[in-house]
């Protein structure tokens, strides 16, 4: 699974990566003129892939030989908004955990990425009122009986990431400035499909600088580290109900002026692997972290000698001149 951020565009370029079923790279041009064409044309592609083992869509990357080769920086300002709205309105039903991002080539222009899942709410219809797969780097109509097989992932167990509670932080006070500041997030799902799920797995994925490794109920699950990350694996083996909440992980995430500019540049994973699919939700720390329900800035630190020698910006880099 490629990224869709700036370093999964390094990435695409670096390791020369060849469209195939699961990868797309369209020009910029795809998305200069928004009509009923360009409805037509993405929301084939797009539930396409979701019917399929989902993938990856670069717009604004031209390719030749299915290679990319160039930017092509997005011109048309509606663009994004425009297809956010194609894959809210035009596909049936609603892709669970779409992604769709701007990806900055420069502090003025961008790119288009789109992820798309292996959907377990698949079928999915186009706006013409078909079904679609991939195959051979286009999109076919599905037979009867691969729509009719698509829909028996309706009889399986289906696990979403519910809701994350506690996220406001209890800070240590002096002089009216944070010294730090504790959070105690509890991360909870839900299984919202129609049989019982057996056995499943929760993966955390969370930045290493802001985890408290004294926090057993958390570390005891410490499977790995990861680019700067922890990686914890908690396993389930007892029966998940339909319908059934659970809390999956509890944490203790600590943010100082030391620390915050990995804390606001910083994102937390949540996977949940089990028996029909795997779910991926990702959230930025500072969006997530909160004081009295509000984003925690810099300056409501006091500053530590060491927190002033250290840089807390950091400058977005061009990724291509």
């Amino acid at each position: 699974m490629i990224q869709i951020n700036e370093h999964g565009l390094e990435h695409i370029f670096k390791f020369k990566c060849k469209e195939s079923n699961s990868l797309e790279y369209l020009s910029a041009k795809e998305l200069a003129v928004c009509d009923d064409k360009r409805e037509l044309f993405f929301s084939m592609l797009i539930s396409a892939m979701a019917n399929s083992q989902g993938g990856e869509i670069f717009i604004g990357v031209h390719a030749t030989r299915k290679l990319p080769r160039t930017i092509e920086p997005i011109t048309n300002p509606d663009a994004f908004d425009w297809l956010t709205h194609v894959c809210n309105t035009a596909i049936k039903p609603i892709i669970p955990n779409l992604l769709i991002r701007k990806i900055p080539v420069s502090h003025t222009q961008y790119i288009i990425g789109v992820q798309v899942p292996n959907s377990s709410k698949a079928p999915h219809m186009c706006i013409d009122n078909r079904y679609y797969k991939r195959a051979n780097l286009n999109q076919i109509m599905l037979e009867e009986y691969e729509v009719r097989d698509l829909y028996t992932k309706g009889k399986r167990s289906e696990l979403e990431l519910y809701s994350v509670m506690n996220t406001n932080g209890i800070p240590i006070m002096s002089g009216g400035k944070f010294q730090h500041i504790n959070f105690y997030p509890r991360f909870l799902i839900k299984n919202t499909g129609h049989t019982v799920e057996r056995f499943f797995k929760a993966e955390l994925r969370v930045p290493s600088q802001i985890n408290n490794p004294n926090f057993d109920s958390l570390q005891n699950h410490f499977s790995r580290f990861e680019d700067g990350h922890s990686v914890f694996s908690i396993s389930h083996k007892t029966p998940f109900f339909q319908n059934e909440l659970a809390t999956v992980a509890e944490a203790n995430f600590v943010v100082d002026a030391q620390n915050y500019d990995v804390f606001e540049h910083g994102e937390i994973t949540v996977t949940l692997f089990f028996s029909s699919g795997i779910e991926t939700k990702i959230f930025r720390c500072k969006e997530l972290l909160l004081y009295k329900n509000k984003q925690i800035e810099l300056s409501d630190f006091a500053l530590t000698q060491a927190a002033i020698d250290s840089p807390t910006v950091t400058e977005m880099p061009r990724l291509f001149m």
